[in-house]
Protein backbone atom coordinates (compact mmCIF):
# COMPACT_ATOMS: atom_id res chain seq x y z
CA UNK A 1 0.00 0.00 0.00
CA UNK A 2 3.28 2.63 0.97
CA UNK A 3 4.45 1.90 -2.58
CA UNK A 4 1.17 2.64 -4.27
CA UNK A 5 0.33 5.63 -2.70
CA UNK A 6 3.96 6.87 -3.25
CA UNK A 7 3.47 5.94 -7.26
CA UNK A 8 0.58 7.54 -7.44
CA UNK A 9 2.01 10.60 -5.72
CA UNK A 10 4.79 10.49 -8.17
CA UNK A 11 2.40 10.46 -10.75
CA UNK A 12 0.32 13.73 -9.35
CA UNK A 13 3.77 15.63 -9.34
CA UNK A 14 4.69 14.56 -12.64
CA UNK A 15 1.58 15.70 -14.41
CA UNK A 16 3.21 19.36 -13.28
CA UNK A 17 6.39 18.92 -15.82
CA UNK A 18 5.51 17.13 -18.37
CA UNK A 19 2.77 15.79 -20.55
CA UNK A 20 0.77 12.89 -19.43
CA UNK A 21 0.53 10.37 -22.04
CA UNK A 22 -2.47 7.79 -22.52
CA UNK A 23 -0.80 4.64 -23.40
CA UNK A 24 -2.69 1.64 -25.40
CA UNK A 25 -4.45 -0.54 -22.79
CA UNK A 26 -3.65 1.91 -20.03
CA UNK A 27 -7.71 3.18 -20.05
CA UNK A 28 -8.12 -1.02 -19.62
CA UNK A 29 -6.13 -1.68 -17.03
CA UNK A 30 -7.15 1.05 -14.75
CA UNK A 31 -11.19 0.18 -15.93
CA UNK A 32 -10.16 -3.26 -14.71
CA UNK A 33 -8.75 -2.27 -11.09
CA UNK A 34 -11.47 -0.05 -10.88
CA UNK A 35 -13.79 -3.21 -11.11
CA UNK A 36 -11.46 -5.41 -8.45
CA UNK A 37 -11.70 -2.46 -6.23
CA UNK A 38 -15.64 -2.65 -6.10
CA UNK A 39 -15.90 -6.36 -5.65
CA UNK A 40 -13.56 -6.06 -3.16
CA UNK A 41 -15.45 -3.32 -0.70
CA UNK A 42 -18.63 -5.73 -1.78
CA UNK A 43 -16.67 -8.61 -0.85
CA UNK A 44 -18.25 -11.80 1.80
CA UNK A 45 -14.73 -11.73 3.02
CA UNK A 46 -13.30 -7.75 2.33
CA UNK A 47 -10.16 -8.77 4.76
CA UNK A 48 -9.50 -11.96 2.94
CA UNK A 49 -9.66 -10.03 -1.02
CA UNK A 50 -7.38 -7.21 -0.03
CA UNK A 51 -4.94 -9.78 1.54
CA UNK A 52 -4.68 -11.75 -1.55
CA UNK A 53 -5.56 -9.31 -4.04
CA UNK A 54 -2.06 -7.38 -3.28
CA UNK A 55 0.03 -8.61 -5.70
CA UNK A 56 -1.56 -6.97 -8.19
CA UNK A 57 -0.54 -3.55 -7.14
CA UNK A 58 3.44 -4.46 -8.38
CA UNK A 59 1.89 -6.45 -10.81
CA UNK A 60 0.21 -2.98 -12.08
CA UNK A 61 3.22 -0.95 -11.84
CA UNK A 62 5.42 -3.12 -14.05
CA UNK A 63 2.98 -2.57 -16.88
CA UNK A 64 3.04 1.00 -16.82
CA UNK A 65 6.59 0.77 -16.13
CA UNK A 66 7.48 -1.09 -19.35
CA UNK A 67 4.21 0.66 -21.18
CA UNK A 68 5.45 3.44 -20.11
CA UNK A 69 9.49 4.22 -19.23
CA UNK A 70 11.00 1.07 -21.96
CA UNK A 71 12.83 2.46 -24.52
CA UNK A 72 13.88 0.93 -27.25
CA UNK A 73 13.37 -2.46 -28.66
CA UNK A 74 16.35 -2.92 -26.53
CA UNK A 75 14.93 -3.27 -23.09
CA UNK A 76 12.54 -5.81 -24.57
CA UNK A 77 14.50 -8.40 -25.51
CA UNK A 78 17.00 -7.99 -22.26
CA UNK A 79 13.72 -8.37 -20.23
CA UNK A 80 13.03 -11.33 -22.44
CA UNK A 81 16.74 -12.46 -21.16
CA UNK A 82 15.52 -12.36 -17.71
CA UNK A 83 12.57 -14.61 -18.64
CA UNK A 84 15.24 -17.15 -20.48
CA UNK A 85 17.55 -16.70 -16.93
CA UNK A 86 14.45 -17.15 -14.85
CA UNK A 87 13.43 -20.47 -16.56
CA UNK A 88 16.69 -22.09 -16.90
CA UNK A 89 17.47 -21.19 -13.38
CA UNK A 90 13.83 -22.93 -12.29
CA UNK A 91 14.25 -25.84 -14.81
CA UNK A 92 17.60 -26.69 -13.83
CA UNK A 93 16.49 -26.97 -10.26
CA UNK A 94 13.86 -29.21 -11.35
CA UNK A 95 15.96 -31.44 -12.84
CA UNK A 96 18.49 -31.78 -10.10
CA UNK A 97 15.92 -32.51 -7.66
CA UNK A 98 14.73 -35.33 -10.15
CA UNK A 99 17.93 -36.55 -10.58
CA UNK A 100 18.87 -36.32 -6.79
CA UNK A 101 15.52 -37.41 -5.06
CA UNK A 102 15.68 -41.37 -6.35
CA UNK A 103 11.39 -41.34 -6.30
CA UNK A 104 9.16 -40.89 -9.26
CA UNK A 105 6.38 -38.62 -7.60
CA UNK A 106 6.48 -34.62 -9.15
CA UNK A 107 4.67 -33.38 -6.24
CA UNK A 108 7.37 -34.26 -4.20
CA UNK A 109 10.22 -33.31 -6.71
CA UNK A 110 7.82 -29.41 -6.67
CA UNK A 111 7.80 -29.44 -2.70
CA UNK A 112 11.54 -30.50 -2.58
CA UNK A 113 12.96 -27.25 -4.96
CA UNK A 114 11.24 -25.10 -2.07
CA UNK A 115 10.34 -22.58 -4.96
CA UNK A 116 7.51 -19.64 -4.07
CA UNK A 117 7.25 -19.88 -7.64
CA UNK A 118 6.09 -23.59 -8.31
CA UNK A 119 3.89 -24.53 -5.30
CA UNK A 120 2.42 -27.69 -7.04
CA UNK A 121 3.15 -29.83 -10.55
CA UNK A 122 1.36 -27.91 -12.51
CA UNK A 123 3.02 -25.09 -12.13
CA UNK A 124 5.76 -25.94 -14.66
CA UNK A 125 2.98 -24.43 -17.05
CA UNK A 126 5.02 -21.04 -16.10
CA UNK A 127 8.06 -22.44 -18.48
CA UNK A 128 5.75 -23.42 -21.45
CA UNK A 129 3.67 -19.96 -20.97
CA UNK A 130 7.27 -18.02 -21.22
CA UNK A 131 8.41 -20.68 -23.92
CA UNK A 132 7.82 -17.98 -27.03
CA UNK A 133 9.60 -15.18 -25.47
CA UNK A 134 12.89 -17.44 -25.30
CA UNK A 135 11.87 -18.36 -29.09
CA UNK A 136 12.27 -14.83 -30.07
CA UNK A 137 15.33 -14.54 -28.72
CA UNK A 138 16.67 -17.99 -30.34
CA UNK A 139 14.50 -16.71 -33.94
CA UNK A 140 16.62 -12.95 -33.75
CA UNK A 141 20.27 -13.59 -32.88
CA UNK A 142 20.63 -17.67 -32.51
CA UNK A 143 24.21 -16.87 -31.86
CA UNK A 144 24.56 -14.67 -29.39
CA UNK A 145 24.34 -15.04 -25.68
CA UNK A 146 20.59 -14.05 -25.43
CA UNK A 147 19.79 -17.03 -28.14
CA UNK A 148 21.93 -19.13 -26.46
CA UNK A 149 20.79 -19.15 -23.37
CA UNK A 150 17.46 -19.06 -24.38
CA UNK A 151 18.06 -22.28 -26.66
CA UNK A 152 19.51 -24.15 -23.79
CA UNK A 153 16.25 -22.86 -21.32
CA UNK A 154 14.09 -23.99 -24.06
CA UNK A 155 15.56 -27.57 -24.10
CA UNK A 156 15.48 -28.17 -20.38
CA UNK A 157 12.07 -26.87 -20.41
CA UNK A 158 10.95 -29.54 -22.89
CA UNK A 159 12.50 -32.27 -20.45
CA UNK A 160 10.92 -30.68 -17.39
CA UNK A 161 7.32 -30.96 -19.23
CA UNK A 162 7.84 -34.73 -20.02
CA UNK A 163 9.33 -35.55 -15.99
CA UNK A 164 6.66 -33.79 -14.69
CA UNK A 165 3.45 -35.04 -15.95
CA UNK A 166 1.65 -32.30 -16.21
CA UNK A 167 -0.74 -32.70 -19.20
CA UNK A 168 -1.74 -28.55 -19.15
CA UNK A 169 2.01 -27.80 -19.14
CA UNK A 170 2.63 -30.29 -22.28
CA UNK A 171 -0.65 -28.56 -24.11
CA UNK A 172 0.08 -25.23 -22.98
CA UNK A 173 4.04 -25.78 -24.62
CA UNK A 174 2.66 -27.73 -27.95
CA UNK A 175 0.46 -24.64 -28.04
CA UNK A 176 3.23 -21.93 -27.47
CA UNK A 177 5.29 -23.52 -29.61
CA UNK A 178 2.72 -23.93 -32.54
CA UNK A 179 1.03 -20.20 -32.27
CA UNK A 180 4.78 -18.51 -31.94
CA UNK A 181 5.89 -19.97 -34.95
CA UNK A 182 2.22 -19.74 -36.96
CA UNK A 183 2.35 -16.39 -36.55
CA UNK A 184 5.94 -16.03 -38.33
CA UNK A 185 5.65 -18.85 -40.89
CA UNK A 186 2.12 -20.65 -41.10
CA UNK A 187 3.45 -23.89 -42.37
CA UNK A 188 6.45 -24.27 -40.13
CA UNK A 189 3.74 -23.83 -36.81
CA UNK A 190 2.06 -27.09 -37.23
CA UNK A 191 5.65 -28.68 -37.75
CA UNK A 192 7.24 -27.33 -35.09
CA UNK A 193 4.55 -28.29 -32.67
CA UNK A 194 4.39 -31.79 -33.33
CA UNK A 195 8.24 -32.03 -33.27
CA UNK A 196 7.43 -30.09 -29.45
CA UNK A 197 5.29 -32.97 -28.92
CA UNK A 198 7.14 -35.93 -30.16
CA UNK A 199 10.04 -34.63 -27.73
CA UNK A 200 7.66 -34.89 -24.95
CA UNK A 201 6.66 -38.52 -25.65
CA UNK A 202 10.19 -39.58 -26.33
CA UNK A 203 11.07 -38.40 -22.55
CA UNK A 204 7.80 -39.98 -21.27
CA UNK A 205 8.62 -43.15 -22.89
CA UNK A 206 12.06 -43.73 -21.02
CA UNK A 207 9.46 -43.30 -17.66
CA UNK A 208 7.09 -46.14 -18.83
CA UNK A 209 4.71 -43.40 -20.48
CA UNK A 210 2.97 -42.06 -17.01
CA UNK A 211 1.91 -39.05 -18.62
CA UNK A 212 0.06 -41.13 -21.45
CA UNK A 213 -1.75 -43.12 -18.82
CA UNK A 214 -2.91 -39.77 -16.96
CA UNK A 215 -4.28 -38.75 -20.09
CA UNK A 216 -6.53 -42.24 -20.19
CA UNK A 217 -7.22 -42.16 -16.56
CA UNK A 218 -8.17 -38.53 -15.70
CA UNK A 219 -10.26 -37.85 -18.53
CA UNK A 220 -13.04 -35.84 -16.92
CA UNK A 221 -10.12 -33.47 -15.26
CA UNK A 222 -9.68 -34.75 -11.95
CA UNK A 223 -12.25 -33.29 -10.35
CA UNK A 224 -12.14 -30.17 -12.32
CA UNK A 225 -16.27 -30.36 -13.40
CA UNK A 226 -17.34 -30.47 -10.34
CA UNK A 227 -15.51 -27.19 -9.18
CA UNK A 228 -17.13 -25.45 -12.24
CA UNK A 229 -20.58 -26.72 -11.61
CA UNK A 230 -19.53 -25.11 -7.95
CA UNK A 231 -18.32 -21.41 -9.23
CA UNK A 232 -21.20 -21.29 -11.20
CA UNK A 233 -23.60 -21.65 -8.82
CA UNK A 234 -21.89 -19.23 -6.94
CA UNK A 235 -22.01 -16.67 -10.01
CA UNK A 236 -26.17 -17.60 -9.96
CA UNK A 237 -26.37 -16.27 -6.63
CA UNK A 238 -24.58 -13.56 -6.63
CA UNK A 239 -24.07 -12.60 -10.58
CA UNK A 240 -23.17 -8.89 -10.79
CA UNK A 241 -20.43 -8.32 -8.32
CA UNK A 242 -19.76 -11.55 -7.09
CA UNK A 243 -18.44 -13.34 -3.96
CA UNK A 244 -15.83 -11.45 -3.48
CA UNK A 245 -12.27 -11.99 -5.15
CA UNK A 246 -10.34 -15.10 -3.26
CA UNK A 247 -13.51 -16.54 -1.58
CA UNK A 248 -14.29 -19.38 -3.87
CA UNK A 249 -12.36 -21.93 -0.93
CA UNK A 250 -14.82 -20.27 1.57
CA UNK A 251 -17.93 -21.22 -0.49
CA UNK A 252 -17.49 -23.72 -2.93
CA UNK A 253 -18.23 -27.08 -0.95
CA UNK A 254 -21.90 -25.42 0.31
CA UNK A 255 -22.78 -24.95 -2.90
CA UNK A 256 -20.93 -28.20 -4.25
CA UNK A 257 -23.43 -30.50 -1.89
CA UNK A 258 -26.17 -29.12 -3.34
CA UNK A 259 -25.48 -30.02 -6.54
CA UNK A 260 -26.67 -33.24 -8.04
CA UNK A 261 -23.42 -34.03 -9.39
CA UNK A 262 -23.22 -38.09 -11.32
CA UNK A 263 -21.55 -40.46 -9.81
CA UNK A 264 -19.06 -41.24 -12.05
CA UNK A 265 -17.60 -37.24 -11.84
CA UNK A 266 -14.68 -37.78 -9.48
CA UNK A 267 -15.36 -35.22 -6.59
CA UNK A 268 -11.47 -34.24 -4.64
CA UNK A 269 -12.42 -34.51 -0.97
CA UNK A 270 -9.44 -32.34 -0.08
CA UNK A 271 -9.83 -28.71 -0.01
CA UNK A 272 -9.38 -26.85 -3.01
CA UNK A 273 -8.51 -22.71 -2.91
CA UNK A 274 -9.60 -22.06 -6.63
CA UNK A 275 -11.51 -23.63 -9.50
CA UNK A 276 -8.83 -24.53 -12.07
CA UNK A 277 -9.90 -22.17 -14.71
CA UNK A 278 -9.57 -18.31 -14.10
CA UNK A 279 -12.28 -17.68 -16.07
CA UNK A 280 -14.76 -19.40 -14.03
CA UNK A 281 -13.08 -18.08 -10.88
CA UNK A 282 -13.58 -14.60 -12.32
CA UNK A 283 -16.89 -15.56 -12.55
CA UNK A 284 -17.68 -16.83 -9.73
CA UNK A 285 -15.84 -14.35 -7.23
CA UNK A 286 -16.21 -11.00 -9.21
CA UNK A 287 -19.39 -11.53 -11.19
CA UNK A 288 -20.57 -10.50 -14.73
CA UNK A 289 -18.62 -7.21 -14.00
CA UNK A 290 -15.43 -8.65 -13.56
CA UNK A 291 -15.76 -10.92 -16.32
CA UNK A 292 -16.65 -8.36 -18.82
CA UNK A 293 -13.26 -6.27 -17.20
CA UNK A 294 -11.80 -9.21 -17.59
CA UNK A 295 -12.53 -9.84 -20.89
CA UNK A 296 -11.83 -6.28 -22.13
CA UNK A 297 -8.57 -6.10 -20.91
CA UNK A 298 -7.89 -9.53 -22.97
CA UNK A 299 -9.29 -8.99 -26.48
CA UNK A 300 -7.39 -5.17 -26.16
CA UNK A 301 -4.40 -7.25 -25.47
CA UNK A 302 -4.48 -9.93 -28.12
CA UNK A 303 -5.81 -7.75 -31.05
CA UNK A 304 -2.82 -5.11 -30.24
CA UNK A 305 -0.65 -8.43 -30.37
CA UNK A 306 -2.29 -9.68 -33.16
CA UNK A 307 -1.32 -6.79 -35.51
CA UNK A 308 2.25 -7.39 -34.78
CA UNK A 309 2.65 -10.05 -37.65
CA UNK A 310 2.27 -6.61 -39.96
CA UNK A 311 5.49 -4.66 -38.46
CA UNK A 312 7.62 -3.19 -40.54
CA UNK A 313 10.07 -3.60 -37.90
CA UNK A 314 11.63 -7.58 -37.45
CA UNK A 315 12.49 -6.73 -34.01
CA UNK A 316 9.20 -6.05 -33.58
CA UNK A 317 7.23 -7.98 -35.43
CA UNK A 318 9.51 -11.37 -33.84
CA UNK A 319 9.33 -9.63 -30.06
CA UNK A 320 5.79 -8.98 -31.08
CA UNK A 321 5.15 -12.64 -31.94
CA UNK A 322 6.33 -14.04 -29.41
CA UNK A 323 4.24 -12.08 -26.43
CA UNK A 324 0.96 -12.39 -28.30
CA UNK A 325 1.94 -16.91 -28.55
CA UNK A 326 2.37 -16.59 -25.04
CA UNK A 327 -0.40 -14.58 -24.01
CA UNK A 328 -2.31 -17.25 -26.49
CA UNK A 329 -0.97 -19.77 -23.88
CA UNK A 330 -1.84 -17.96 -21.06
CA UNK A 331 -5.73 -17.95 -22.46
CA UNK A 332 -5.42 -21.76 -23.27
CA UNK A 333 -3.76 -22.54 -19.84
CA UNK A 334 -6.56 -20.53 -17.80
CA UNK A 335 -9.23 -22.70 -19.58
CA UNK A 336 -8.31 -25.88 -17.06
CA UNK A 337 -5.74 -24.13 -14.50
CA UNK A 338 -4.29 -21.14 -13.90
CA UNK A 339 -5.47 -18.66 -11.22
CA UNK A 340 -4.74 -15.17 -10.08
CA UNK A 341 -4.18 -16.88 -6.11
CA UNK A 342 -0.34 -17.63 -7.87
CA UNK A 343 1.73 -14.48 -7.76
CA UNK A 344 3.45 -15.90 -11.39
CA UNK A 345 -0.07 -15.87 -12.96
CA UNK A 346 -0.63 -12.23 -11.82
CA UNK A 347 2.90 -11.10 -12.92
CA UNK A 348 2.97 -12.88 -16.15
CA UNK A 349 -0.37 -11.27 -17.53
CA UNK A 350 0.28 -7.53 -16.78
CA UNK A 351 4.09 -8.18 -17.75
CA UNK A 352 2.52 -9.23 -21.49
CA UNK A 353 0.18 -6.60 -21.49
CA UNK A 354 3.17 -4.11 -20.61
CA UNK A 355 5.13 -5.40 -23.15
CA UNK A 356 2.38 -5.18 -26.04
CA UNK A 357 1.40 -2.05 -24.77
CA UNK A 358 4.72 -0.79 -25.62
CA UNK A 359 5.55 -2.28 -28.60
CA UNK A 360 2.17 -1.38 -30.09
CA UNK A 361 3.71 2.44 -29.10
CA UNK A 362 6.62 2.04 -30.48
CA UNK A 363 5.30 1.03 -33.56
CA UNK A 364 2.97 3.58 -34.37
CA UNK A 365 5.65 5.86 -33.62
CA UNK A 366 8.22 4.47 -35.94
CA UNK A 367 5.38 4.53 -38.61
CA UNK A 368 4.69 8.04 -38.13
CA UNK A 369 8.75 8.98 -38.10
CA UNK A 370 8.52 6.98 -40.97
Amino acid sequence: MILAIFSFLTILTGMRTRTVNIFPLGFSVIFFLVVTAVSILLSKDVIRSIQLSVPLLPAVLIFFLIAGYFDGTKDVRFLYFVFSIVALGLASGLLWVVWTSGGMDPFVWVSDLGSTTLVVKNDVTFLAVVTPLLLSLIYLKPRSIFGVVAALAVILNLAVMGLFQSRIAVLTMVTSVICFFSLLRLRAGLACGLFTLLAVLIIDGFMGFPLIERFGRFWDGTGRIPLWFSAWEMFLDKPFWGQGPHTFVLFYNSYLQELRIPSWLFIETQIVPWPHSLYFEILAEQGIAGIIAFVFLLAGGLSKAWSFRQADSLDVRVLGCGVCAGLVSFCFAALVELTFLRHWVVLLFFVFLGIISYLSSSRRQQEEEG
